[in-house]
Order: structure tokens, then sequence, then C-alpha cells
């Protein structure tokens, strides 16, 4: 018995060795990140930030790839399908890991069988907005305004299944109004016609409205989160404004190929949570554009997942939002 135990060790002992040192000495290349939005969106912001940070730690170039379509799919199918050697990640929100699953009958990837949770980024509110002249400046006040103009109003989203799109079809749901869902192929196309009155609301986040809040374009009515945006501290959140299954916020992780070693997942997670507890980075690219850190080990995130799929599986449901 202790002959056949440890001839096992020892067949064991050089694979383990192998690893820690593949491990060790990765990376060894480039690191691709792929990200499966158009250039100039939050998650292409974040991501190229986090990749600059991801380089000068790891002593590798790293490369953004932007590859938008299919509602994240196509990004997220080239790194399901990638070699698991912790070269190529995917950079992205949870539309991609815990909307999509719920809203499409079909995907190219599986978010279980795929991936491997990785790392955990920033969590971002999304906020309900409108234009300075619509006369409402609560979101009591936005529910009554809609209510007695049924049929007559529109909202827009940053795409069919996309988290604005839910938010908007639960506020129909929720307040009894009738609004025409009108998707757009990003955040700033719909701001552009809430701006212009094309569009009542829209669901931006936090960094890409800045610039007309603090010009007195825009009025925010209602936030996402558990607590209220530092930005905007007057603003109370969906769940204070009394409609908390509206409160869907948008939070970036990093996601890696299903069989990537776990050596190299704990790598990079503890060099992503070291650029995390760099406050003066933290403050200048997430807090002070409406951002908060969200440092998670792989197992908290791939309970993440787990609970806010669960929960999101509700909502959509709820909501009666649909895709074609």
């Amino acid at each position: 018995m202790w002959k056949f135990i440890l001839l096992f060790v020892c067949c064991c002992a050089p694979a383990a060795l192998t690893s820690q040192a593949y491990a060790q000495a990765y990376p060894s290349r480039p690191i691709r990140i792929v990200v499966p939005y158009a250039p100039g969106g939050t998650t292409d912001i974040v991501g190229r930030q986090m990749g600059q940070r991801l380089s000068e730690a790891l002593g590798q170039s790293v490369v953004i790839e932007n590859r938008s379509g299919g509602n994240t799919a196509i990004g997220a199918d080239a790194v399901a399908k990638a070699a698991p050697d912790g070269h190529t990640l995917l950079f992205t929100n949870d539309a991609t890991f815990v909307l999509n699953p719920v809203l499409f009958p079909s995907l190219p990837y599986d978010v279980k069988r795929d991936f491997a949770p990785v790392a955990t980024v920033t969590y971002v509110a999304l906020a309900l907005v409108v234009n300075s002249t619509v006369p409402v400046n609560s979101f009591k006040e936005l529910v009554a305004y809609t209510q007695a103009r049924r049929g007559s109003l529109s909202y827009g989203s940053f795409g069919a299944g996309s988290q604005p799109h839910v938010m908007g079809e639960m506020y129909k749901k929720l307040t009894g109004t009738d609004l025409v869902h009108v998707p757009y192929k990003g955040a700033g196309p719909a701001v552009t016609d809430v701006l212009g009155g094309q569009i009542l609301f829209t669901f931006p986040a936090f960094p890409t409205i800045q610039g007309h809040l603090k010009a007195g374009k825009l009025k925010v009515l209602a936030v996402s989160g558990d607590k209220r945006v530092p930005l905007a501290p007057e603003v109370p959140t969906f769940a204070e404004a009394g409609y908390k299954d509206m409160d869907i916020g948008a939070w970036y992780a990093f996601l890696a190929p299903a069989a990537t070693p776990r050596e190299i997942i704990g790598k990079l997670n503890a060099t992503v949570a070291g650029v995390l507890a760099d406050r003066e980075f933290v403050e200048k690219n997430m807090t002070s554009q409406g951002m908060e850190p969200m440092a998670m080990s792989p197992e908290q995130f791939a309970e993440l997942i787990r609970k806010e799929t669960a929960r999101m599986a509700s909502i959509v449901k709820q909501s009666g939002a649909k895709v074609e």
C-alpha cells in the first residue's frame, strides 16, 4: 500500500512542479484582451486602463482587441475558443455572462462550460436621465408625467438585451406606462437623442454623462446600486425611489478560457487586486468617474455570477423584456 502511495506522489509531483513553473514564467508573450464592444465606451476605456497597468505589472505588452457584435457574443465566443494559457482574456460587463444567458434562447458560448472567472474590476451605476427641459424633477414626477402621456413617449437602450432595455421594460411594467423602446448601438447615440428631445430617457453610466451634467443639459432622477453615487448625492437609488426591481447596474470583469491553469488565474487575480489597491489609480480612473473598485477572488466572482444570473432571470421574466 505504501509503495502505491509513494508511486502516486512521485508521479504527481512533476506535474505540479511543471504547472507552478509555467505560472511563474507566465506571461511569455503579449496578452490579448478582447473587449466585445466598439472603442470609446465605458468597457473599452476601463479595459484599456487596466490593460496598461497589467502590462506594467506583468512585464509584458498587452493588446486590446475590440470585437463588437451579437450583443457581445462575437467577442465572447472568440475567447471561449482561444488557447487556455492565460494569453487571451475577455474584459466585459455582466451583460455577457449574466444577461445574455437569460435573454437569448441560444448563444455560441456557455458561461459555466467555456469560461473561468478571473477577477472583478469595478461597478458602475446606471442613471435614469432626462433632458433638463422636461418638467419633472423626481422619479415620482416622471411616473406621473409618463402615465399622463401613454403611447406618445419613448425611451432608449444600448441595444436589445442590454441593461437599459431590461430597465426600461421594468419601468413600464412597474409604473403601468406605455413607452416605445428605441434600441441604439451605444450610450452615446441614446444620450444624444435625449438631449435632442427624440426620446424621453435612457440609462447611461456616469462616466459618459459628466460633461452634460456639469453643463446643466441633463437631470438624473435615480441611480442603480445599494447606495447613492458620490457625484450626485442628492439623487436617490431606485430602491429608495420605491422601484428596487429596476436596480440594474453594470460590473466589469476579466474572464479566461475554461481550462486556464488555476495558478495563472491566481496570478492574474492578484495582479488585478494590486492595481485596485493603488488609491491614486482608483481615484483618478474610477471614483472620480462615478465607479467603485470591486475586488473579488475567482471563487467569489463565480458565486456572484450565480446569484446575479438567478436575480436577473427573475427580473427579466417579470419585466417581459424580449429580444428578437
